[in-house]
C-alpha cells in the first residue's frame, strides 16, 4: 500500500458519519510552506460546500483568530466533527508524509508558540524538517516550494472528496 492509500484508509477510519464534517484549513499564504491549509481549503471550495470549510486563500485561518473561529461553529453547528489540516515540521525521513491523528491537532508548536489542541482528526502534511529553532523553522518554511505545497494541498483534498464526497 502506497502513502496515498494508507492516508485515505486512515481517514476512512477516523470518519464518523452522524456529525456534520467541519474542515478547518490552517495556516497563512504569506510563507509558502505554510500555505497547505489555505490552498487546500481553496481547493475544497471549489468542490463541497462552502460552509463547512474554513481557511482558504481569501480569509486564512491561523493561531491568532481560529479560536473565535472554533466559537462560531460550535454556534452554528449543532454536532460538528471537526477535521483539522495544517502544515508541520518533523525529521527530514517524514517530509512528504500525510498524518491522520484523532483528537485533531497541535497548532503553534513550530515557532514556538504556545500549543493549541485544535480539531476531533488532524491532517498533517510534512512540509520540512524542524530545526528545533524557532528562526530556523521559519527560514525553512519560507524556502519550501510552491509546487510541492500546491502538490501536497491537492492530495490532501482529493483524498477529502474520494473519502467523504463520493
Amino acid at each position: 500500500m502506497n502513502g496515498y492509500d494508507k492516508f485515505l484508509d486512515n481517514l476512512k477510519l477516523k470518519f464518523d458519519s452522524d456529525c456534520e464534517v467541519i474542515f478547518l484549513c490552517i495556516g497563512t499564504d504569506r510563507v509558502i510552506g505554510d500555505c497547505v491549509g489555505p490552498i487546500t481549503g481553496s481547493l475544497l471550495k471549489n468542490k463541497i460546500e462552502k460552509k463547512y470549510i474554513y481557511g482558504d486563500l481569501e480569509e486564512n485561518l491561523t493561531f491568532t483568530n481560529i479560536s473565535k473561529k472554533i466559537h462560531e461553529i460550535k454556534v452554528k453547528f449543532s454536532n460538528p466533527y471537526i477535521v483539522a489540516i495544517d502544515a508541520a515540521l518533523s525529521e527530514e525521513e517524514n517530509i512528504g508524509k500525510i498524518f491522520v491523528n484523532d483528537g485533531g491537532i497541535a497548532i503553534g508548536h513550530g515557532l514556538n508558540k504556545k500549543e493549541k489542541k485544535i480539531g476531533n482528526v488532524g491532517i498533517k502534511v510534512v512540509v520540512g524538517k524542524d530545526y528545533n529553532d524557532r528562526n530556523l523553522n521559519f527560514r525553512a518554511l519560507q524556502n519550501i516550494s510552491l509546487g510541492k505545497v500546491i502538490g501536497f494541498s491537492k492530495r490532501i483534498s482529493d483524498g477529502i472528496i474520494d473519502t467523504f464526497y463520493r
